[in-house]
């Protein structure tokens, strides 16, 4: 596409994908991002949004979704502007929380569906969801996340003689206390690194965890690669059905060996240098030790996968750009 001043994106959050995406597009982005209670950043986000559309009046506006907001104020701005919407979903669909009764899900389910009839092309991780949003009537398009340049990553020494990192954000799908559970199983040896906010853990929680189980709190970019990158084993984990997780990019663009939740677009996805597990305790302890037992045969393989994931991006991105500038 070119760098070109018809042509903006705009997020209210910090992703890697996007900032990926959007760089290789050559499409200028713009991040509104707040720290205020929800209701009033929403408020705050949403007339920054409108007023910068308002402002530039570009031909062509890609949005990230998440946020939901996001997605709908690019939607309902659209036919008044009249520009080309694109919008990047990622795998926020939400779908096992259709059939409860809050008025919550409700809404963002009215939402999703508005949205992607809205608008003029939705970007999803997988099959599955591009199936979904199609049978809504909208128009999808699959593109994995691009492998990342973690440029920043440096060797750093760490407790254990071999160490293991369970990228985390203490989401309700991530086995956070089963992964504590497992560090019990292991030899205190095997120490494993929970990255993350732990304060959103119970301190209860945090208190009896064992002492191979290190929380090592919010890491700022040059840590968390050098922890990625000094590690043996990186531990991505998920209970949901058709996501594909950053954790797992940055493993594989690290050459870490990697252990994944036994999800079919995970196992669909990487399909080499890795292990799959069940999300319990015993299962998750047997996954670290065979990682590590298999470390060098484990790191060959992602690094095989790294350039075969490349190939297959570079292809699809191409798709995209065209499909893109054919709207």
């Amino acid at each position: 596409m070119g760098k070109n001043n018809e042509s903006i994106w705009i997020t209210w959050e910090n992703q890697r994908r996007t900032n990926e995406l959007a760089a290789a597009l050559g499409v200028p982005l713009y991040k509104y991002l707040s720290s205020q209670r929800y209701l009033i950043r929403v408020w705050l986000l949403s007339l920054r949004t409108s007023l910068k559309l308002l402002l530039t009046r570009p031909k062509r506006v890609i949005v990230q979704n998440p946020s939901i907001v996001l997605a709908t104020v690019a939607c309902f701005m659209k036919p008044l502007l009249g520009y080309t919407l694109v919008v990047d979903r990622h795998s926020n669909f939400r779908l096992e929380r259709a059939h409860l009764p809050s008025l919550k899900e409700k809404v963002f389910q009215l939402l999703s569906r508005y949205t992607i009839r809205r608008a003029d092309l939705t970007i999803v991780t997988n099959e599955f969801l591009k199936n979904v949003l199609e049978s809504w009537g909208g128009r999808g398009f699959v593109l994995q996340d691009k492998l990342p340049n973690l440029a920043l990553a440096e060797r750093i020494e760490l407790a254990g003689r071999a160490n293991v990192v369970f990228v985390c954000s203490y989401s309700g799908d991530e086995p956070v206390t089963e992964v504590i559970e497992a560090a019990r199983l292991i030899s205190p040896s095997i120490v494993i690194y929970i990255t993350g906010n732990s304060g959103k853990l119970p301190k209860q929680i945090r208190d009896a965890a064992p002492s191979n189980a290190i929380f090592t709190g919010f890491l700022d970019e040059k840590n968390y690669q050098s922890l990625l990158y000094s590690a043996d084993v990186v531990m991505v984990l998920t209970s949901a059905e058709h996501f594909l997780l950053c954790g797992a990019y940055e493993a594989v663009a690290l050459g870490r060996a990697l252990i994944v939740s036994r999800t079919n677009d995970l196992m669909d996805y990487f399909h080499k240098g890795v292990t799959f597990t069940e999300n319990n305790a015993p299962d998750i302890a047997k996954a670290i030790e065979h990682a590590i037992d298999d470390r060098r045969r484990l790191e060959s393989e992602t690094i095989d996968l790294a350039r075969e994931l490349s190939d297959t991006w570079r292809t699809r991105f191409t798709l995209l750009t065209q499909m893109i500038e054919s709207l």
